[in-house]
């Protein structure tokens, strides 16, 4: 009996140290970051808007994936106060697309973009200028 359970103790440890590698520590909190590894934080990395950078002008612009449906964009303008949009997504695990419908200053934007390790890039025409913002996970 005592051979039986050292034996199996050990096939325990050995799976263990076999899977354990496989996890990723950080995100290791909880279920969902298994099975939905895209709900996250994403901090705002590079805001163009006309061909001028226009991160500097903001504290921060961060787009925040809540569950397996809601997102939310927060915003900060330096010298301004803290604005927090919700809005809907889908996310397609095998083409990894994510698309989202928000609404900003009461327009409503919708768009698709493709998430790859943890980064994805918004594009949108408003007037004749393009905006293109670039995330990465927190």
């Amino acid at each position: 009996m005592k051979k039986k359970f050292i034996v199996l103790s050990a096939i325990i440890c050995a799976l263990l140290l076999i899977l354990l590698p496989a996890c990723d520590a950080q995100n290791a909190g909880s279920l969902k970051s298994i099975t939905r590894p895209y709900i996250a934080q994403y901090e705002c990395t590079e805001a163009i808007f006309g061909g001028d950078n226009i991160l500097d002008k903001f504290d921060y612009i961060e787009v925040n994936l809540l569950d397996k449906e809601k997102i939310q964009l927060i915003f900060k303008i330096k010298n301004s106060e803290k604005r927090v949009t919700d809005g809907k997504y889908t996310f397609d695990p095998k083409t990894h697309e994510l698309s989202a419908d928000i609404g900003v200053f009461g327009v409503r934007f919708k768009q698709t973009t493709t998430v790859r390790n943890g980064k994805f890039t918004v594009s949108k025409a408003i007037g004749r200028k393009q905006l293109i913002l670039k995330f990465k996970a927190k």
